[in-house]
């Protein structure tokens, strides 16, 4: 037992010293002044968070062209205003959607501020910098840069993501190498999940999609695809067009011989992906949809509605629990960030913003 318990102990100090000498090779990056003050916050439930410029300069950059459409001069011009106010909607909403899964996260008891959380960035950032970049720790940052990046930035983004999955292990659970699958902490019925699979709130898909730029004329090629799934005679007859003609899951579609599909909430997906979901709960059952292009991954798609059956609820409770809990998720994060796009409040040092300089 003592040679047993040496050698954990071993293996943890090699472990923590690994860590640390990593830190120490890729130590952070202090933001300058400029980027670390403060040019809106958010609030709710006695709660503020602070949107730094480095964040506002980030999430500008990364949404720019789809306000300017590559027009660099609008931000000078005499309609600047109009632009500004239409990117600064886009800059809340996506800062107000990263602080809502910090809100939620802390709401649950996790803390994303945690000595653990720390130590996960650290070794994020190594094995990226080790992995991506060879151990090349001024080039990681550099692409940060291109990147519209900082340091800092980039930590609160992991931080963010880290919160996600935190919140996701806490509903859904997690699968343990040593124990198999840990429930999770989040309590629900059967009765809640066929409330949600029978309601409004679900829709029961086949989707074929196909990423941009597979082909030269991908969107041509998906609305040919869309033509197939309008002329299926059956469901079966559609999920055989889709595997036949996409890479497509098949059990998404076909599971023992029967329909399958996918359940999709109204929350199911964030911000992006609009369309989609805006699509699966237009169409009729038997109907298909238009080909959609989504932001969120740069997918085309076309919807294809099924009917919910008591059989396919039956047969596929697990997948169906899982989407409910997905949607209980990201309502529940749609509805903070909600809130605190409401409470937006710009500081003094957002007026010292110049966009028509905000650069890389």
């Amino acid at each position: 037992m003592k040679k047993l318990v040496s050698l954990s102990i071993i293996i943890i100090t090699l472990f923590l010293c690994l860590a640390s000498c990593r830190s120490e090779k890729y130590p952070p990056v202090k933001s300058t002044e400029e980027e670390a003050r403060v040019v809106m916050t958010l609030s709710l439930d006695g709660e503020k968070y602070e949107v730094k410029y480095e964040l506002y300069r980030a999430l500008f950059l990364s949404h720019k062209s789809a306000v300017d459409g590559g027009d660099n001069s609008v931000w000078s011009s005499s309609k600047k205003d109009e632009y500004i106010s239409k990117i600064n909607e886009i800059i809340t909403s996506k800062a107000s959607e990263i602080f809502s899964a910090f809100h939620l996260a802390q709401k649950l008891g996790i803390d994303a501020y945690s000595k653990d959380v720390d130590e996960q960035i650290k070794e994020y950032i190594g094995i990226s910098v080790d992995n991506g970049y060879g151990g090349d720790y001024d080039a990681y940052l550099a692409s940060l840069k291109e990147q519209g990046l900082n340091y800092s930035a980039q930590e609160l983004l992991i931080r963010y993501s880290i919160m996600l999955s935190g919140i996701d292990e806490y509903y859904k659970g997690s699968e343990d190498e040593a124990l198999g699958y840990i429930p999770g902490e989040y309590e629900y019925s059967e009765e809640d999940v066929r409330d949600y699979y029978f309601g409004n709130n679900s829709a029961r898909v086949f989707h074929a999609y196909m990423q941009d730029g597979i082909l030269v004329d991908t969107a041509g090629k998906m609305e040919e695809i869309r033509e197939g799934l309008a002329s299926a005679e059956s469901d079966i007859d559609a999920a055989l067009y889709i595997i036949n003609n996409t890479s497509v899951t098949p059990t998404d579609l076909i599971r023992d011989k029967e329909p399958s599909g996918i359940m999709v909430g109204r929350h199911t997906f964030g911000s992006g992906y609009e369309p989609y979901t805006e699509a699966a709960f237009a169409l009729g059952t038997g109907e298909v949809s238009e080909v959609i292009k989504t932001d969120g991954d740069g997918f085309f798609y076309v919807i294809y509605k099924l009917e919910k059956t008591e059989e396919h609820f039956t047969a596929c409770y697990d997948d169906i629990s899982l989407s409910y809990l997905e949607n209980l998720i990201g309502e529940q994060l749609y509805n903070i960030a909600l809130s605190l796009t409401s409470s937006v409040t710009f500081t003094d040092s957002y007026s010292k913003i110049v966009h028509k300089d905000i650069s890389i």
